[in-house]
């Protein structure tokens, strides 16, 4: 029986994760860490986790290195009181690099992530080997954006169990695509249990309020500087990235592809996690030269 195979019953796929908390510059950021090989580092959309990558980690770690990183503001990573924008956010994916002596790295991001990864990668090209960008993020509107923000200031924070936590987070609309294992992956990072037995979403609020704010940031120059090879993903039911825009952020980047994902919402990464695993492997193949 294959990888493959195994990875399409209803079992959860196991990662493997290794769990790492590192201090930078006064920061603590949280990274998953799994497989050996070229690098290839995700980073989760706003409000999500380093977990959500977990299917994407099992399939890929058989030859490559994979780090999902809990950016600040989210999951185990540290909450400073800071303005949460797009460079800074970068800047940690900088000194993670730097600290761990990455080079050579293929970016995977999804929505938020993208943009982070995009200007990551435009302040250093030296390290960044391409970026593989799920549904990106740099064309939300503001009725979208004011749309996510009602549904997370409405949104119950706390839980008595974690069982009643994770059934609210599977009611969610925008996870109504997700297949089980992909819910499981993902809400073993979504919340936290707090020092009274009770469970808690693993992010924010103020600061995903100030990264939806900043969703707008203007990344042209930004885009014109990665000369990185670049496969842009676009959910054909996305509420964030629609079809005449993807076309203009193709045209935008130097040297980049664009695929539309059948069947999916913003969410690829769990609407269809093996087409993301398929492209993804073969981004890294075409990157390396396999």
């Amino acid at each position: 029986m294959t990888t493959q195979d195994t990875l399409s019953r209803t079992m959860t796929p196991d990662p493997a994760w290794a769990s790492h908390i590192v201090d930078l510059d006064g920061v603590k950021i949280h990274y998953l860490d799994t497989g050996a090989g070229p690098v290839l580092m995700c980073l989760h959309g706003t409000s999500m986790s380093a977990n959500a990558w977990g299917d994407l980690a099992a399939r890929l770690r058989d030859g490559y290195r994979v780090i999902a990183v809990d950016m600040r503001g989210h999951g185990r990573s540290d909450r400073p009181v800071t303005s949460y924008t797009i460079a800074e956010m970068a800047g940690d994916i900088e000194k993670l690099a730097e600290h761990l002596g990455l080079t050579d790295i293929v970016m995977a991001g999804s929505s938020v992530g993208t943009q982070v990864g995009v200007s990551f990668a435009a302040r250093r090209p030296d390290l960044v080997a391409g970026l593989v960008m799920s549904d990106p993020s740099f064309f939300v509107t503001e009725v979208e954006i004011v749309k996510y923000l009602r549904l997370h200031y409405s949104r119950k924070r706390t839980y008595d169990t974690r069982e009643e936590a994770c059934a609210y987070a599977m009611s969610l609309p925008q996870r109504r695509g997700l297949k089980p294992w992909m819910h499981e992956l993902a809400m073993q990072g979504d919340f936290v249990q707090d020092p009274d037995g009770r469970w808690s979403w693993a992010y924010d609020l103020p600061a995903i309020t100030k990264v939806f704010m900043n969703l707008s940031t203007d990344q042209s120059a930004d885009i014109a500087a990665v000369t990185a090879p670049v496969q842009i993903l676009n959910a054909d039911s996305s509420n964030v990235l629609k079809g005449e825009e993807a076309r203009g952020l193709l045209a935008a980047f130097p040297n980049a592809t664009l695929e539309m994902v059948p069947e999916s919402g913003h969410t690829i990464w769990g609407d269809q996690p093996e087409f993301l695993a398929d492209r993804t492997r073969a981004f890294l193949e075409k990157v390396h030269g396999a």
